[in-house]
C-alpha cells in the first residue's frame, strides 16, 4: 500500500517578491544595510504605535534568544547583590524551549528549573516562591515564558519582583498576538515559524526606557552616540533586510491573523466534543499563534507520532521532555517537575500553516481519534 503524502507541521510562508519590494528599493537608494537603519527605526515605531507603548520603548534585536540575553545582562548589571553573590541564579520553567536555558548561560548565570501549572502551562509566583528555599545561590532574576502565545498577567510579576528583589523577563517568543507592554521587559520572536515572521530576528518591548537603551548598547558592542564600548556587548542587531521582510509582514498581519485564526477555530471545534482532549490556542485564550497543541487528559500510547507519520500526518514535541531532559552536559538544579513531566507525555504539536485545509484538519483529526480508540 502506498504511503500517503505528508501533511507537515509547519510550512512558513513570508512575504512575496512583489511585497517585498518598495523596502528593498528603499534600501538600494538609502545605502543602509544595517547599524539600526531607517527600516529598523521604522519597525520599532509601528509596533510602538500596535502597543501605544510610547516613544523608546521597541528594541529590534537579531533573534529572540539574543534579545533576552542582552536583557538579562541589562537587569543584572546594576544589581544591588551582584558583586556579593558567587552564584548569581535566573530562574525558568523546565516547560519551554532550549533557547531559554541559552539565553540564561549566555547572561552568566546559572539555571534553575521550575515546574508550571498543570491548566494554563505557565509557571507561577507561588511556583517561584516555593522553590526559592530550595536554591544553592542567590537568585537574581526569573523567565516566566508565554507558552505557545498565552498571555502573561505583569501585576502579579511586578508584585512578585517588588516583594523579592529578584528581576523579571518574560519570554513572549510566539507571543506576538497577544503582547502588551509595560514596565517588565518582553522579548518576541520574528522567526520565520512564528505568526509574524522575518525569517530571523525579534524584538524587545519595555516601558523603562533604560532598560531598552541597556539592551541597544549590548547589541551593538557596548557603543552608544560614539565608538566608545561602555559596556559588555556583542553584535546582535536586526539588519534592514530582516526589517524589510518584518515590515512587509507588518503590511499584511490582519490577512495573516485571519488564516490562523480560522485553522485554530477548525481544530478547536473538531475537539471541543472530546472529554479527554483538548486544543491550544483554547477559545478562551482569544490570540492566534502559529503552533496547534494537541492535550490528552491521559499520556498519549506509545508510538503514537509514528503512527501518525505513517498515516502521512507530521507532528512535533515541540519542547520534548522537558529541559531537565535536553541538557545532559551538566548537572541543572531543579524542584520537582511533576506537571511537566505530565504534559511532556500528553501534548504534541499538531500541523499549523497558511495552505493548509480543512478537509486536511479533518483527516488529522479523524486518525488522532481512531489511533486513540
Amino acid at each position: 500500500m502506498a504511503r500517503k503524502a505528508v501533511i507537515p507541521i509547519s510550512r512558513p510562508l513570508l512575504p512575496k517578491t512583489q511585497e517585498l519590494l518598495p523596502y528593498l528599493e528603499r534600501i538600494d537608494k538609502g545605502r543602509f544595510y544595517s547599524n539600526f537603519g531607517p527600516l529598523n527605526t521604522e519597525l520599532e515605531n509601528r509596533i510602538t504605535e500596535r502597543l501605544g507603548s510610547g516613544i523608546n520603548s521597541v528594541t529590534t534585536v537579531s533573534s529572540a534568544t539574543a534579545g533576552l540575553t542582552a536583557t538579562l545582562i541589562s537587569l543584572i548589571s546594576n544589581h544591588s547583590r551582584r558583586k556579593d553573590a558567587s552564584k548569581l541564579i535566573c530562574l525558568l520553567p523546565a516547560w519551554t524551549f532550549v533557547a531559554t536555558f541559552h539565553a540564561v548561560v549566555s547572561a552568566g548565570l546559572e539555571p534553575f528549573l521550575v515546574d508550571v501549572d498543570p491548566q494554563t502551562w505557565k509557571t507561577t509566583p507561588d511556583i517561584a516562591r516555593r522553590a526559592l528555599s530550595q536554591i544553592d545561590g542567590d537568585p537574581l532574576a526569573i523567565i516566566p515564558v508565554s507558552p505557545f502565545g498565552r498571555p502573561i498577567n505583569s501585576d502579579e510579576w511586578r508584585n512578585f519582583r517588588e516583594e523579592t528583589g529578584i528581576e523579571v523577563v518574560i519570554d513572549s517568543a510566539a507571543g506576538f498576538d497577544s503582547l502588551t507592554a509595560d514596565d517588565i521587559p518582553r522579548v518576541v520572536s520574528l522567526h520565520a515559524t512564528k505568526v509574524l515572521a522575518a525569517g530571523e530576528g525579534g524584538f524587545v518591548v519595555s516601558t523603562e526606557p533604560n532598560i531598552i537603551s541597556d539592551v541597544k548598547k549590548y547589541i551593538n558592542f557596548g557603543f552608544s552616540g560614539d565608538r566608545f564600548s561602555r559596556t559588555q556587548g556583542t553584535n546582535a542587531k536586526m539588519s534592514e533586510y530582516q526589517a524589510a521582510v518584518a515590515l512587509a509582514s507588518l503590511d499584511c498581519w490582519h490577512k495573516t491573523r485571519s488564516v490562523f485564526s480560522n485553522i485554530t477555530k477548525h481544530y478547536q471545534d473538531r475537539i471541543t466534543s472530546k472529554a479527554t482532549l483538548s486544543i491550544l490556542p483554547s477559545p478562551e485564550d482569544n490570540h492566534v499563534t502559529s503552533s496547534i497543541m494537541l492535550e490528552s487528559k491521559t499520556p498519549l500510547p506509545q508510538g503514537f507520532d509514528e503512527r501518525l507519520l505513517e498515516n502521512g500526518i507530521e507532528t512535533r514535541r515541540w519542547w520534548g521532555k522537558g529541559l531537565h531532559a535536553q541538557i545532559l552536559n551538566r548537572k541543572i538544579q531543579a524542584t520537582s517537575l511533576t506537571q511537566t513531566k505530565q504534559l511532556a507525555e500528553s501534548c504534541i504539536g499538531l500541523p499549523c500553516f497558511p495552505g493548509i485545509t480543512t478537509s486536511e484538519i479533518d483527516y488529522v483529526i479523524d486518525t488522532i481519534l481512531r489511533e486513540l480508540r
